[in-house]
């Protein structure tokens, strides 16, 4: 029969940990617990529970072979920008994991799971917030030693004006408040607020200038509303009720907007509490839903461009957190025709669920190595993504490390002691461990803003002045830095911007590598297993590696060469398909150096088409610093080798400078192990980007009815492709909610023209009551498309009629020594395991007590604490399942003989049974035991 999609959620006792840093006073096993789960019991049923030594409830249905999971917190969960998933446990390969979805409760997340590796069980399942696990409770963490980073390459100055230096303008405040906007997926409209800040000047002065670009700001997810007479006192009621107040979380970028507009820029920050409110229910996270408010800012400044002097077709975003994937989005989304034109964008700390890209769009992604929220720094796939999407993009796609900086002290209104709410570090670890807030390597607040400060006006400059590329070493993993950010620690490397790139696998394969050495070609996976001999990260648990997938996501991995050593002067490197041009250009690899091995020293050697080779040093000497080696803290990031060919008649003539077929390394330290990411020759300046857009594929959902057909059958999700497909594309799709066999991973190919098609999906079809059917689809783009709405579903209502249920006492009267029986009964097999839940009542004359029942049954069902205590007034229990295809379960409470005369007692009990929860009340008649029998 019809019935609506859910899980059965079971009442269990949760075992609650101590309340930790998280923002709302949440607790869990988070910041004190392991990031790194050990085994642990887990459910197994078809509809199933785990407490255990977690926290929080297990629950898990399979339906037809597929299997959905959730995991209820004892808290709700925190207002970050990272959001709950559920992922396959370090060393659980051959399982991949659906979207995650937040329930109205605010305090349950639920997936769907697809496994390679037959049933999945929640003790192959972690539940992981901003890097913490939440669904175990703390373990004593085991003492480490204090290591630091080895001490930063040196810099030099970059020449020219630091762009962190105010300019000539004074500057000028004001805000704007529009009519609120409804957006679909929230039942509350959606603020329009602005906060303007630009440069004071007078209309004469505006016209001699001439107009100047606009920078929009657009702040993450935060909390929405706080208690200013009360401290620690926050409400995610949304719109916010008296005493409470909303966070301006959009002013907390003023000190920005000011550099900016001394500088002669125009700034706007715009507020989206109401998304922040209402966003956990989304499937994407809010990112479009961000991008349409972005939109309508815009909009609304092309009739404010003409008074304010503003120049739109050099439209700058700025985005924070979730904010960073909502201008993104925002960027795939504007048209070329649209009034206003995006002309590059920055992104602070920034999520990317999606492992969207915005295409022909210069981008920035400012990433902080001690970001306690976006703690696995996936803002990286910005970068990486927009390697290998379209072949004629060349915007650049630059990545900053930022040694030291947290997730919320960019945004003053995030930030102690500058909030007008209360707020906090982002970062969980010791205060004097590395990242810790007492640290030697961490930034103070201040400075943090410095540097955030100086790259924004940076990237700013880059995109929209016609010296830009002045500024352009500070992102191209140049050594270089500026007086403005003191004494920070930064590092950067670059894609695309005109390099001409060698991608290990693709247009680069492995060199016969030395004695002493090992060169491959892996896949960009985290796997955490030794085994995994496919995968880069075949044992990387403790660290974090932005480049790679970690385990379980479906998304299209990259290949990497991995080249390892044990001897000095062992060389190993990656022979290309076609010369790379050196004799103007300089020659980048992106590397990633292993922390768990000294730092590697390394020459690089060039061979040209005629088989000459010549050894060069890289800048540094050639030193790959590892960031830090103390787990937990460890990151495998891609820094910047750098070889400066010798300039004019420095080039060896004999060597073939503009046709170098290969690139090895030549070590000059006894081990290590590197990662090349990929080789590119690049310039001293950007090259001109198209102006296009890539065509934007959106899913759609289905919703059928099951029917009475038997076996597998297939349904078509629909999708549509908004602008032109100009030449072939391709996307990888993965559907997780389907019988195991499935095909969960394929590829969909789209013709030039195309502006529709469908996405095959199979369910399951019988004659037997079954739980509804939900398959979530999934698509990443691969080549010359962009997947804007990249979520479809298809929800399979059944329609078949539970049959009839009943439940009988085997015997109605028992003795002490025997079991008190029941027999479950349906009148045809279901589709599905029937939990069987049994509750005890208060029924008439004595009631059966605790001690009337085995110890051994008591500890597994009921309350040990109280035996004398009658059973309904504990939270004994008694259940089980009918197995999916059977028709028949009894359920046994056995009953121990004590040889007290205690007359007629009786025990009671209430039957729950299914997804509706019928209730079934039964009782039973115990009888003393039998009197012993006399000796012979």
């Amino acid at each position: 029969m019809p019935r609506p999609s859910r899980l059965l959620i079971l009442t269990a006792p949760a075992v609650m940990a101590a309340a930790l840093a998280f923002p709302s006073g949440f607790a869990a096993a988070t910041a004190a617990g392991p990031s790194v789960p050990g085994a642990r019991s887990g459910a197994t049923g078809d509809v199933s529970s785990d407490s255990g030594t977690s926290t929080g409830t297990w629950n898990l249905v399979r339906n037809a072979g597929a299997v959905t999971v959730s995991w209820t917190s004892p808290t709700p969960f925190p207002l970050t920008s990272d959001r709950p998933s559920i992922v396959p446990a370090p060393g659980v390969d051959g399982v991949s994991v659906g979207a995650p979805v937040v329930a109205d409760d605010g305090r349950t997340v639920t997936a769907t799971v697809a496994s390679e590796i037959g049933q999945v069980d929640t003790a192959d399942l972690d539940v992981v917030l901003s890097g913490q696990v939440l669904d175990r409770a703390a373990a004593t963490p085991t003492p480490a030693p204090r290591l630091s980073s080895l001490p930063a390459p040196s810099r030099d100055l970059l020449g020219g004006a630091d762009p962190g230096a105010p300019g000539e303008f004074a500057t000028a405040s004001s805000d704007y408040t529009l009519d609120p906007v409804k957006l679909d997926g929230m039942e509350e409209p959606i603020e329009m607020i602005g906060h303007v800040v630009e440069p004071a000047t007078d209309a004469a002065t505006r016209a001699a200038t001439g107009p100047r670009p606009l920078v929009l700001f657009l702040h993450g997810r935060h909390g929405v509303c706080f208690n200013p007479t009360k401290g620690d006192d926050y409400s995610e009621a949304w719109p916010c009720q008296a005493p409470f107040e909303e966070i301006p979380s959009h002013l907390g970028y003023v000190y920005a907007q000011e550099l900016l507009a001394s500088q002669g820029y125009t700034t706007v920050s715009v507020r989206v509490n109401g998304i922040n409110a209402q966003d956990y229910a989304l499937p994407d996270g809010g990112a479009d839903a961000r991008a349409q408010i972005v939109a309508r800012h815009l909009q609304y400044w092309v009739g404010l461009a003409d008074t304010h002097g503003v120049d739109l077709d050099r439209t700058v975003l700025i985005g924070h957190s979730r904010g960073g994937e909502g201008v993104d989005r925002a960027s795939i989304q504007i048209p070329l025709d649209a009034p206003y034109r995006i002309a590059g964008q920055l992104l602070l700390a920034p999520t990317d669920f999606a492992s969207h890209t915005a295409s022909y769009v210069p981008t920035v992604t400012v990433l902080p190595y001690c970001d306690g929220d976006v703690s696995d720094l996936q803002g990286q796939r910005f970068t990486d993504v927009g390697r290998d999407i379209a072949a004629d993009d060349t915007s650049v796609k630059s990545s900053v490390l930022v040694m030291g900086a947290n997730h919320n002290f960019f945004n003053t209104e995030w930030t102690p002691a500058t909030a007008v709410a209360p707020s906090s570090d982002d970062w969980y670890g010791e205060p004097t461990e590395p990242c810790g807030r007492r640290s030697a390597d961490r930034l103070s607040a201040a400075q943090q803003r410095a540097v955030g400060r100086t790259y924004i006006a940076a990237a700013v400059d880059l995109f929209t002045r016609a010296d830009g590329d002045r500024v352009l070493p500070l992102f191209d993993g140049s050594p270089v830095t500026v007086a403005s950010i003191g004494r920070a620690d930064v590092y950067s490397h670059a894609l695309g911007g005109g390099r001409d790139v060698r991608r290990p696998g693709l247009e680069a394969t492995p060199t016969l590598t030395t004695s002493g050495a090992t060169g491959r070609l892996c896949n960009g996976i985290a796997s955490g297993q030794r085994a995994a001999f496919g995968t880069c990260g075949r044992d990387v648990t403790t660290e974090i590696a932005p480049h790679w997938l970690a385990g379980g996501e479906a998304a299209p991995s990259r290949q990497f060469f991995e080249f390892s050593w044990t001897s000095t002067g062992a060389r190993g490197g990656l022979r290309f398909d076609g010369p790379l041009d050196l004799t103007s250009r300089r020659l980048e690899l992106r590397t990633i150096a292993d922390p768990r091995y000294p730092a590697p020293t390394v020459t690089v050697r060039l061979t040209d088409a005629t088989g000459a080779t010549v050894d060069v040093t890289p800048r540094g000497g050639g030193l790959l610093t590892p960031f830090f080696r103390q787990e937990m803290v460890r990151k495998l990031w891609a820094q910047t080798l750098i070889v400066d060919p010798p300039a004019g008649a420095g080039q060896d003539a004999a060597f073939g400078w503009d046709a170098v077929t290969a690139v090895e390394l030549v070590t000059d330290t006894a081990r290590g192990r590197v990662w090349i990411a990929d080789l590119a020759s690049a310039g001293d300046t950007l090259a001109p980007v198209p102006n296009k857009r890539l065509p934007r594929l959106s899913l759609g959902r289905l919703n059928i009815v099951e029917g009475d057909r038997n076996g597998d059958q297939v349904a078509q999700i629909p999708f549509t492709v908004a602008g032109e497909v100009t030449r072939p594309a391709r996307v990888t799709v993965f559907t997780a909610g389907q019988r195991p066999g499935s095909n969960y991973r394929f590829a969909v190919d789209l013709a030039p023209g195309q502006t529709s098609g469908s996405i095959p999906v199979t369910y399951h079809s019988d004659r037997l009551d079954s739980y509804d059917q939900q398959v979530q689809v999934s698509t990443w783009a691969v080549r010359n498309i962009v997947a804007d709405g990249y979520l479809g579903q298809l929800d399979v209502r059944d329609d078949d009629p539970t049959p009839k249920i009943t439940v009988k006492p085997v015997s109605r009267v028992v003795r002490e020594g025997e079991s008190a029986q029941w027999t479950v009964k349906i009148a045809k097999p279901v589709g599905y395991d029937l939990y069987v839940g049994g509750t005890f009542v208060k029924g008439r004359g004595a009631n059966l007590r605790g001690d009337d029942l085995p110890p051994s049954w008591l500890e597994i069902h009921g309350d040990t604490q109280h035996p004398t205590w009658p059973l309904w007034r504990t939270w004994a229990y008694l259940g089980g399942s009918v197995p999916q295809g059977s028709r028949e379960l009894t359920l046994r409470l056995p009953i121990a003989r004590d040889d007290v005369a205690e007359g007629r007692e009786r025990v009671t009990v209430v039957f729950r049974i299914g997804e509706k929860e019928r209730e079934f009340r039964s009782s039973v008649v115990v009888l003393d035991g039998p009197p012993p029998r006399a000796r012979g």
